[in-house]
């Protein structure tokens, strides 16, 4: 049933694994928020869904601030981790709080110190449609 067994990671590729490797990578990897780094991968879930994405595959990393306005309400401030590989963002990860997104920001640049870190803006100035 659920949660019994070896958990079951998705990939960059669209592939599936199911092995004891990557689940005790998962389990003793540090955590912030809905993200871990283990020393094979960088993990997150999405709904219901866990992903692994190897360190070298993430090309560049930025926080993204989202303002929802409610009525008659003080605004609501989402802290989104932007993961990109080939100039697409891949990875869109929400943190409720701001210290959340820089720590995990921090720390995936520290386990990938290849990666890039900042926005930057696609050609033509235009934010990519999401489909």
């Amino acid at each position: 049933m659920f949660g019994l067994g070896t958990p079951k990671f998705r990939g960059v590729d669209k592939k599936t694994v199911r092995d004891d490797e990557h689940a005790a990578d998962y389990n003793s990897a540090p955590a912030i928020g809905r993200v871990r780094f283990g020393s094979l991968c960088f993990y997150y879930r999405d709904l219901g869904v866990k992903y692994y994405v190897p360190y070298d595959y993430i090309e560049r990393a930025f926080i993204r601030i989202s303002e929802t306005q409610p009525d008659d309400s003080p605004p609501i401030y989402y802290y989104r981790l932007i993961l990109v590989h080939g100039e697409k963002e891949f990875a869109n990860l929400i943190f409720n709080k701001e210290k959340e997104a820089d720590d995990a920001l921090a720390r995936l640049s520290e386990c990938a110190p290849d990666m890039a870190i900042g926005y930057v803006p696609p050609p033509g100035g235009k934010k990519p449609i999401f489909r």
